[in-house]
């Protein structure tokens, strides 16, 4: 091969490639989060969605099932708090109790308790700033599938008639079984109950990022009024997997107006952020060469 005498003599600090990879993984993420932002509201107009609220926390009203295999038995989640997902003109009750096995000698479970829903993919995470610097954080997604679940704060459903004919419409659907008002006045103290989470994750808020730090239940407000705008987050330097928290809505009344929720999780996937493949081949080759200036100084 031939030579370059006069070619400049540029040595090369080893650092050098890191410092690359970092700044392009930088870049890739804020991009990924500049797209969130530009996320559009799905076609069926959810009502808060602005304001960071895709669920609703509500009171089944429902006493007695009056359709299906277990028709005629009492509701197994009547008179319980539940959390609601919003679906556009309808809600999803997310970790409802629910009767299975025979009719003449059912048994009550928990059902539809994951989001996002059923098998759809984990939710993304994103570069975090301010007080959550370093860390992973929950974000408003753009993907189609997943979207509508990024949403993550929570309202009462006692809210929704505020908002005109998207809320009322949410609001009265299935028959008006979500519409009873939790409690008299504000309603009842509303708790939200941590009930496991995979090491690393926290749940916090805009000024505070583990709202669990001293005790596994918090206060969301009374039951009329409440409203809820979590981060979630997993340090930045966490290995790559599933992320979750499992949670209960409970009654802090202390008089047990009404009963606890069943158990809801969220999933989170922390995923390797991939170099782009021009660098991945070069990269190899910068540190080698950094490697061989090093040793000739020596």
């Amino acid at each position: 091969m031939p030579a370059y005498p006069h070619a400049p003599s540029l040595p090369i600090d080893p650092a050098v490639p890191l410092r690359l990879a970092a700044s392009l993984r930088a870049t890739f993420t804020a991009a990924v989060v500049g797209l969130a932002a530009l996320v559009a509201l799905p076609a069926s107009a959810q009502v808060r969605y602005p304001e960071g609220i895709g669920f609703y926390v509500g009171v089944d009203g429902l006493g007695t099932l009056s359709t299906g295999t277990y028709a005629g038995l009492p509701n197994p989640n009547g008179g319980r708090l539940t959390l609601l997902l919003d679906h556009g003109n309808h809600y999803h009750g997310i970790g409802s109790f629910r009767y299975t096995g025979p009719a003449a000698s059912p048994t009550i479970v928990t059902g539809n308790n994951r989001i996002p829903e059923g098998a759809r993919p984990a939710l993304p995470v994103f570069t975090g700033s301010g007080i959550y610097g370093g860390r992973w954080v929950s974000g408003v997604s753009n993907d189609p599938v997943l979207g509508e679940y990024s949403y993550l704060g929570m309202a009462s459903t006692q809210s929704l008639p505020a908002f005109g004919a998207p809320g009322v419409l949410l609001f009265g659907s299935s028959a008006g079984r979500w519409d009873d008002a939790l409690g008299a006045g504000n309603g009842i103290p509303v708790g939200l109950e941590l009930l496991s989470a995979t090491p690393g994750l926290l749940v916090g808020n805009a000024t505070d990022t583990n709202l669990f730090d001293s005790g596994n239940v918090i206060s969301l407000g009374f039951g009329n009024t409440l409203e809820f705008l979590p981060v979630y987050s997993i340090d930045g330097q966490a290995a790559a997997g599933i992320y979750s928290a499992e949670f209960r809505l409970v009654d802090l009344s202390g008089q047990r107006v009404f009963g606890d929720s069943g158990n809801f999780r969220f999933d989170f996937a922390v995923v390797p952020v991939p170099v782009p493949g021009s660098l991945a081949l070069l990269l190899p080759g910068l540190a080698a060469l950094g490697l061989a200036v090093r040793r000739r100084r020596a």
